[in-house]
């Protein structure tokens, strides 16, 4: 017994540290702001009140339990460390942010313009990315340790109860010595766990101070841009006339500099070589854009020369992808450094100048060539930004040079000899003095002393006018694009751009442009500092809203709802719309195949636009379950018609009795079918009214599709001659009227019977068919009119009835 009580003391030792090593490194993971890791199942919890020892009967089995248990922790154990890795991918993290913090913090990011703020943002931003996979990562990585930790606990105390309990007593020998064996095996993998915890734990406070730096150096750099555009409508620096405050330090300044680029070209590489899903779609982009417009070349030198603004994209292939490409990657990766956004727009100086239309040169003369002159001047002036004083003076030269050409060009803008251009001379115009008034106000700002200001204005103006131009370019050169990709003979002969390609092309062009003017409107408020107050002003009031409960609606979350909801009604539509024009037409699909799949992809995809919106609005489905219960509950009541047409909708896209075009009589209604929805179904009828018609009465009553696999109708005429007629005759120029009567189809031939004795007349009967449903009424007017003269040309007639009344004097009656 005393040997069992050393045991049972150890024992209850060690599982005391393990749970307290577990509950540290539990608490470290909470503590750096990661998602929870999954909790354990709830039997695995360690409580002497819910883990009590193990009936005699169930100690074999349980022991074979433990034994797999064990093997797992053996194999786990056994198995890669994930540690050491992990530790090495956290210094990789952890490196740019030494650099950072001992190159730019503290009193180093007040001297910083705000081009290199911007960029520190964006580099500390993915910093806080990485760092956030990779505690995606050790989550993922540390569960399996710590689940195994905690069941092997409560298995060893399992163990020690029924130890404890004297439940071994009178058993065989072999028995205790087995459970001895498998304390001993539990205790030694508890204690390889508890190493492993010990380093994962060491890992996870590394990672809490990280992140703690993370966010401190996030705040730093917020914080010293709120403050540069506070400091926008302030002095920051003496007057020129009395100092230029000109560095006499040369030395340092190419020092801060260098440091600067080579902090810039860390991020550029290590952005580059994160491989994210934006990144790898810009590749596809950027490697498929030149063998299509190569590809694109050819066809049109083959098949002929292209027009419009399809010319200059063609004839300058190089220049197209190149600017398609730059353009690309301000659209893919919009958090991308600086330095790689900056070479990107740079690369595209040459082809803006050269895909710019030939009309759009006509217009603004030479602006585009200054505008392009003057943003490379810009970007030259990023190597006087370490001296504030010489940066200054570079920009009061760009500001004169600016001033000057601007002036120039408004005294000599080339006039426009077409009538409908001349409207434009005012908006040119008009551009051209808000730009001026914009320079001169710079010029004022940095002569005075405000030099962010004179910064701001003058590089908003020439960066926005540069963005402008290659916007326009590239819009210019997708639209040729499109336009050569449209004419070519696999994509013309589709009868979708044969009746819709007007519309589409229209369309696309207005995305485009929609595109373009979005995406200039926020690149110009960034460079006139005016983007991070708008997206606090927006935050705030986007965030107002009712809170009740678990119930929360916001501003933003109804807009973001409205907008998600059009933008799938409008995707369903048009979907839906290019399905019905394609795939009716297709030869290797049954008949309504096509229609059934446009209506159900409209219907699914208008479902799953509608629940995306509701989850981008920041419904959860504990919310949604209220408003499906409270749907369940009206169907039980009293929607049951309107759930009866919706399956009796989806029974007919599926089974395919009828499909628009059809013409049928159902539900006491005849017409065409126009359009087939979940709920009902639409039919044009005879008179030229709609009629919607509840699909329940569809399939409920019976239903006559004279159009399901041909468009023939047999139609049949009634024709009573006078008795005396020879019934050969009669059937012989019955035949032949038939027989001549346009639209009456010779296979099967017209058949005539003669079909009993009348009162007055012998009956006879044409059955005759035509081709076309839709005209049977026509036709059997015609034959009604090619019998009637037949018959009356042989001197036949058709008799009608006729009553003869005889008058009789009754006794008594007198008669005037």
């Amino acid at each position: 017994m005393d040997t069992r009580s050393a045991m049972t003391a150890r024992d209850s030792r060690f599982l005391t540290a393990c749970r307290l090593l577990a509950a540290a490194l539990l608490f470290a993971a909470r503590a750096h702001a990661a998602p929870p890791a999954p909790p354990a199942p709830a039997d695995l919890a360690i409580s002497p009140s819910t883990v009590g020892p193990i009936a005699v009967q169930d100690i074999l089995a349980r022991a074979s339990e433990d034994q797999q248990q064990l093997e797992f922790a053996r194999q786990l154990l056994l198995g890669p460390q994930l540690s050491e890795r992990l530790g090495r991918e956290l210094d990789e993290i952890a490196a740019p942010v030494d650099a950072k913090q001992h190159n730019a913090s503290g009193a180093v990011l007040r001297g910083l313009p705000i081009m290199r703020l911007e960029s520190l943002a964006r580099h500390w931003q993915f910093d806080a990315n990485r760092f956030a996979r990779w505690q995606t990562m050790a989550r993922h990585a540390f569960a399996p340790y710590e689940q195994t930790a905690m069941q092997l606990a409560q298995r060893r105390l399992a163990w020690s109860s029924t130890r404890a309990a004297g439940l071994l007593d009178g058993l065989p020998p072999a028995m205790s010595e087995h459970v001895d064996a498998m304390l001993a095996q539990i205790d030694a993998s508890e204690t390889a766990l508890g190493i492993a915890l010990k380093r994962q734990l060491e890992l996870s406070q590394r990672a809490n101070v990280l992140q703690a730096r993370i966010r401190a150096g996030q705040s730093d750099v917020a914080a010293a841009i709120d403050e540069v555009d506070q400091q926008l409508l302030r002095i920051d620096a003496p007057p020129l006339w009395r100092s230029l405050n000109l560095n006499t330090n040369p030395q340092s300044a190419v020092e801060v500099m260098q440091r600067g680029l080579e902090i810039e070209t860390q991020f550029a590489l290590e952005y580059n070589a994160a491989g994210t899903a934006n990144q790898q779609a810009l590749r596809v982009v950027q490697v498929l854009l030149l063998p299509l417009i190569i590809w694109l070349v050819r066809r049109s030198r083959h098949g002929g020369a292209p027009a419009g603004a399809a010319v200059s994209a063609l004839q300058r292939p190089f220049s197209a992808w190149l600017l398609l490409a730059m353009l690309s990657v301000l659209v893919f990766e919009p958090d991308a450094p600086l330095l790689v956004q900056e070479l990107a727009l740079a690369l595209a100086l040459v082809p803006v100048l050269r895909l710019l239309p030939s009309n759009t040169v006509a217009w603004l003369g030479l602006s585009p060539s200054v505008a392009v002159a003057l943003y490379a001047l810009d970007r030259l002036g990023v190597a006087a930004v370490a001296d504030i004083g010489l940066y200054r003076l570079f920009l009061l030269l760009l500001n004169l040079l600016a001033l000057g050409l601007t002036v120039w060009m408004l005294r000599r803008q080339p006039a426009l000899s077409d009538g409908g251009s001349q409207t434009l001379q005012w908006p040119r115009r008009v551009l051209g003095w808000l730009v001026l008034v914009m320079l001169a106000v710079a010029l004022v700002c940095n002569v005075a002393g405000n030099v962010s200001l004179a910064e701001t204005l003058t590089s908003g103006v020439i960066d926005s006018g540069y963005m402008a131009l290659m916007l326009y370019a590239g819009v210019a050169a997708c639209l040729g694009l499109l336009s050569v990709i449209l004419s070519q003979p696999q994509l013309a002969a589709r009868q979708l751009l044969l009746r819709q390609g007007p519309v589409l092309q229209a369309v696309f062009k207005r995305l485009l442009v929609l595109g373009a003017v979005i995406g200039w409107l926020l690149y110009s408020l960034s460079r006139f500092r005016l983007l991070r107050p708008l997206q606090g002003a927006s935050a705030t009031l986007l965030g107002a809203g009712i809170e009740v409960g678990e119930v929360s609606v916001h501003i933003g979350d109804v807009l973001v709802f409205l907008f998600a909801s059009w933008l799938a009604a409008w995707l369903a539509g048009a979907l839906r719309r290019l399905l019905r024009e394609e795939l009716p037409g297709h030869s290797k699909l049954p008949r309504g195949v096509g229609n059934s799949i446009a209506s159900l992809s409209y219907y699914a995809v208008l479902i799953l636009g509608l629940l995306v919106a509701l989850s981008a609005a920041g419904f959860k489905l504990s919310q949604l379950m209220l408003v499906f219960g409270a749907l369940g509950v009206g169907i039980g009541f009293g929607l049951q018609n309107v759930v009866n047409n919706f399956v009796s909708g989806v029974v007919l896209m599926f089974e395919r009795p009828i499909q628009p075009g059809d013409v049928i009589d159902a539900a006491g209604v005849s017409g065409t079918v126009r359009e087939i929805r979940l709920r009902a179904t639409t039919i044009r009828t005879f008179d030229g009214a709609d009629s919607v018609v509840p699909n329940g009465l569809l399939l409920s009553a019976n239903l006559t599709n004279w159009t399901m696999f041909d468009r023939r109708r047999r139609f049949e005429i009634t024709v009573g001659v006078a008795y005396g007629a020879a019934p050969e005759k009669v059937l012989a120029i019955l035949a032949g009227a038939a027989g001549a009567t346009p639209g009456v189809v010779a296979d099967p031939a017209p058949v005539v019977l003669m079909t009993g004795y009348g009162e007055s007349a012998l009956n006879f009967a044409i059955h005759a068919w035509t081709n076309d449903v839709s005209h049977w009424t026509q036709v059997r007017g015609e034959l009604l009119q090619r019998v009637l003269a037949a018959l009356q040309a042989a001197g036949m007639t058709i008799p009608y009835p006729r009553i003869d009344v005889h008058l009789r004097n009754f006794p008594g009656e007198t008669h005037a």
